[in-house]
């Protein structure tokens, strides 16, 4: 009975193999061109998809890109972006995109050297330099006192209040002891412009500003300071090497200076911001997409 079944089957199948439809027939009266360009177009979905996969953004594209307006939600939390509309109807100065004066810098890499997650520290600055608090140098934080000061990082439900508090009064004291003001002129004029020693005076002057604090400053006054240009910390070339960029600040400045000339300290200054900002909220496959795409 199993072979007869089986007899049955294979005679059914080739019974209907032989028969020839007319699709068939048409296959076969294709010309070798046709037939050709038939291939081509079946295939050419598959080749384009498969090398647009693995195409890769250069160098160029990716610093051009991040120096860009465009990249500014990809390295940037939502809630600190200057172009929601909650900060565009206010006017807010945010970290991400505001020219700060030394004090305020210095002040915020304070905040950002505390043991808190990047978000929850912009938001913090964000909280303490736009109204109602408007803590942009150090007679405004003086004069208000501790409650104050208190009183904002609760509003921007930050952690270890009591002890970012008095940070931010130390911060304050050594400037106004020291008669350094917001631009910080009488500490570089004590160092003699030289950034080795500023970075140990304010490591021994401010408590809680460490390696990590120090670096966030210079990474971000560089542009204000020459003597502080080009830095590119650790940190910063950990998160260059991610997008395929130099890792030493030569490299940067090179490229910045062939192309963007008008931009130099600038250009580095946000190129390593940019880069550190994009790593951290995990958005560098989004960069390198989009840069692929210039």
């Amino acid at each position: 009975m199993e072979e007869k079944e089986v007899k049955r089957v294979d005679s059914g199948n080739l019974s209907k193999g032989n028969e020839t439809s007319a699709g068939d027939k048409k296959k076969m009266s294709a010309s070798p061109e046709e037939a050709n360009k038939a291939a081509k177009t079946n295939s050419s979905p598959v080749r384009t998809l498969s090398k647009s996969r693995y195409l890769k953004a250069t160098p160029v594209q990716v610093l051009k890109f991040l120096l860009s307006d465009a990249a500014l939600p990809l390295y940037t939390p939502h809630d600190s972006n200057p172009n929601t509309s909650q900060s565009n109807d206010n006017h807010d100065i945010t970290y991400s995109s505001s020219l700060l004066a030394p004090f305020e810098e210095l002040l915020c890499a304070v905040i950002l050297s505390r043991p808190i997650s990047r978000r929850l520290g912009l938001r913090t600055i964000r909280t303490i330099l736009n109204t109602p608090y408007s803590f942009r140098d150090p007679v405004a934080i003086k004069t208000v006192g501790h409650e104050r000061i208190r009183e904002a990082l609760d509003v921007a439900r930050t952690q270890h209040n009591d002890k970012t508090a008095d940070e931010v009064e130390g911060l304050v004291e050594i400037l106004m002891k020291n008669d350094w003001h917001n631009d910080l002129s009488q500490l570089r004029a004590q160092c003699k412009s030289n950034a080795e020693s500023e970075r140990e005076v304010l490591r021994r002057s401010i408590k809680g500003l460490r390696k990590t604090g120090l670096d966030i400053f210079y990474r971000r006054v560089q542009w204000q300071w020459e003597e502080a240009y080009p830095f590119v910390d650790q940190r910063t070339q950990d998160a260059l090497e991610k997008f395929g960029l130099p890792r030493r600040a030569e490299g940067i400045v090179k490229m910045i200076g062939v192309r963007w000339e008008e931009l130099e300290e600038k250009g580095v200054c946000g190129a390593a911001e940019r880069a550190i900002g994009a790593d951290l909220e995990k958005k560098v496959d989004e960069v390198l997409d989009e840069a692929r795409k210039l």
